[in-house]
């Protein structure tokens, strides 16, 4: 059997919120998705990169939007990571206009990115969250957030 997550990032991979804030954020996602299975935050060591599984489809330049190589992307993503200190996401030039750019601020489709904080739903009974409760999560967790919606 799959599962679906709705998985929240900061856009500012380095931020964690306050732990009254994300309990607040916890409160309010289970408020939206009410019949989820379970509902966590992670705050994690290091960054990390939050996927969305079977949904990913490819990854693009965030500049002049073409489609980037899967095999230049895992290069960079082995390039990029340490196992005890995690994605340093270092800029790099994007093979198709060498313009720089860090692989957090890729185009992935799907969305995914990178990040020490998680808010998460499993099995959230919704398709996508709408942006008045995409802003009602960031005026929560006081910072800009990108939603990935995982399929394992």
């Amino acid at each position: 059997m799959s599962d679906n997550y709705i998985v929240v990032i900061p856009e500012d991979y380095e931020f964690i919120p306050a732990d009254d804030s994300y309990k607040q954020a916890e409160n309010k996602l289970l408020e939206i998705v009410g019949s989820a299975e379970e509902i966590q935050s992670n705050v994690f060591p290091m960054v990390e990169f939050h996927d969305c599984g079977g949904n990913g489809e490819a990854v693009f330049c965030p500049h002049c939007n073409a489609k980037i190589e899967i095999t230049w992307w895992q290069k960079k993503m082995d390039e990029d990571y340490h196992d005890k200190k995690g994605f340093f996401l270092k800029q790099y030039k994007v093979p198709c206009c060498s313009k720089p750019a860090t692989l957090h601020q890729l185009k992935y489709d799907w969305p995914q990115g990178f990040g020490r904080f998680t808010l998460e739903a499993m099995n959230p009974g919704i398709g996508t969250l709408t942006s008045s409760q995409i802003q009602e999560l960031e005026s929560i967790l006081k910072c800009k957030i990108r939603v990935i919606y995982q399929h394992l």
